[in-house]
């Protein structure tokens, strides 16, 4: 199940050139892996300041866009030929930069639960009881 973005958000991103992209319905897995590989990718980003999946409405439509331009890159990858169209490329580079701003800090998603934050419940600290320490400070002269 998807997240951020669907097949059908892929469709209205790539119009007519889904059907030459991917001979659907014999490749719908193939779409449904790269819709998933793309989600993945940006949880992996965005994992790093934040819950993910993202849940906020307002995140997710930021994070929606970042997909869509991902995405296009990834289906336009499956022509022969090494050139991807311009635009295509441009998208996907800012996309790339955008998440690496998003798991800097630089840019925050509103809404999305920080890492940061504790959900209620949450304990402060795990104190485990153990054994006297075998060396301390003032046992270590020498080593």
């Amino acid at each position: 199940m998807s997240n951020y973005f669907d097949s059908d958000d892929a469709a209205n991103r790539l119009r007519d050139d889904l059907t030459g992209l991917y001979n659907l319905p014999e490749e719908d897995d193939d779409l449904a892996s790269d819709i998933a590989d793309i989600e993945a990718l940006v949880n992996s980003y965005v994992g790093k300041r934040y819950e993910t999946p993202v849940t906020d409405s307002t995140a997710i439509s930021i994070l929606k866009k970042l997909c869509l331009d991902l995405f296009a890159e990834t289906a336009y990858m499956r022509t022969p030929g090494d050139e991807l169209p311009k635009k295509v490329k441009d998208a996907a580079d800012i996309a790339r930069k955008q998440l690496k701003e998003i798991s800097t800090g630089a840019i925050t998603l509103a809404g999305a639960t920080s890492l940061t934050e504790r959900p209620s419940g949450g304990a402060d600290a795990i104190i485990v009881d153990g054994n006297d320490p075998e060396f301390t400070r003032d046992d270590m002269e020498g080593f």
